[in-house]
């Protein structure tokens, strides 16, 4: 895992444009350049997080941070409105080769606050492995990619473009708006994955692995299903979920063409 830290070195590569996914500062750190550092990190959308001294000292042992640590990606990550872009540019491109009674779906992945590397980095392998535009998460409340999440994706993070959304919410809302259903995983529902229709403009939603879907997200859902289990144990891990609707997905939408 990559990191800078001290006022100088942070400010500098801010200022330089390094790929800089997070910034950590200490509990009432406010000193002229830590407000030059917010407001830069403001501007560029980068998350700021509060930490004590424990946090820091964690990531960077005993080496003098001043209060400050950067968290570098070691992938490049992209902001959301680069998504929309892309997907603009897709759906003209799609238009054109489109043959008669055909359906071309593109489809993406919401990580709803997922805690666990090894997750990420599985989700992120299966959205690449089953043809997904991009993965799109919360820098704020998501785990940040790391290398640990890199080697979990065995490298797909590399080939999968993701997405910083600073609000899920608000991303979710954009998205319907380009013509995507919005789906979202879930226990509390009648609906079974395999009674869901997926030949449209997909976006999957994948909650975290202990609370699963925010009830916020799940209302702005425009299809709440579920995996159906057999056995004793309560819930499926949530990569595992993740790329058993991908298949299920891209089974359909194969099957249309």
């Amino acid at each position: 895992m990559a990191y800078i830290y001290g006022r100088n070195p942070v400010l500098e590569a801010l200022q330089a444009g390094k790929p800089i996914q997070k910034i950590y500062i200490q509990h009432g750190n406010q000193s002229g350049k830590i407000r030059q550092i917010y407001h830069l990190a403001r501007q560029e959308k980068i998350a700021v997080t509060n930490a004590d001294s424990k946090k820091l000292r964690q990531m960077v042992g005993d080496s003098i941070h001043q209060g400050i640590v950067a968290l570098i990606s070691p992938v490049r990550i992209l902001a959301f409105d680069e998504l929309l872009g892309t997907l603009s540019q897709q759906f003209k491109a799609t238009k054109k080769r489109q043959e008669p009674n055909r359906i071309s779906s593109l489809s993406l992945v919401i990580a709803d606050r997922i805690q666990d590397p090894h997750n990420m980095g599985a989700i992120i392998r299966s959205a690449e492995v089953f043809g997904a535009q991009g993965v799109i998460f919360s820098t704020r409340e998501t785990v940040p990619i790391t290398e640990t999440v890199v080697k979990a994706s065995a490298g797909a993070a590399l080939h999968c473009p993701l997405y910083r959304a600073d609000n899920l919410g608000q991303a979710i809302d954009r998205l319907k708006k380009t013509n995507f259903w919005i789906y979202g995983a879930a226990l509390d529902t009648d609906a079974l994955i395999w009674e869901v229709d997926f030949n449209r403009h997909c976006a999957i939603i994948i909650g975290s692995e202990e609370k699963g879907i925010r009830p916020s997200l799940q209302k702005k859902c425009d299809q709440l299903f579920k995996i159906p289990q057999f056995g004793k144990t309560q819930s499926l891990n949530a990569s595992v979920a993740a790329g058993i609707v991908l298949s299920e997905m891209k089974r359909q939408q194969a099957n249309q063409r």
